[in-house]
């Protein structure tokens, strides 16, 4: 999607997601649910990712995300 401008709008966390991850941290018994959860999969789609905080270590992960800001900071990146 393009504005009137042809500049491409961005998403909110592109805006105030600068160093999201230094402050962020995410809630460990939130985490583990979800990998109970998602038991042995071995791929994952995380469709609004952000730094990617509730995914699962072993699992190959496609993350998507609409703030690139987000994805920069995403720990597949920093593994």
């Amino acid at each position: 999607m393009e504005t009137a401008a042809g500049d491409r709008p961005s998403a909110t966390y592109d805006r105030i997601g600068i160093g999201y991850s230094d402050i962020r941290r995410p809630d460990r018994r939130l985490h583990a649910l979800i990998g109970q959860v998602l038991g042995s999969v071995h791929t994952v789609v995380n469709v609004g990712a952000g730094t990617g905080s509730y995914e699962p270590e072993a699992a190959d992960v496609t993350a998507v995300d609409p703030s690139q800001v987000m994805l920069d900071q995403h720990l597949g990146r920093r593994r």
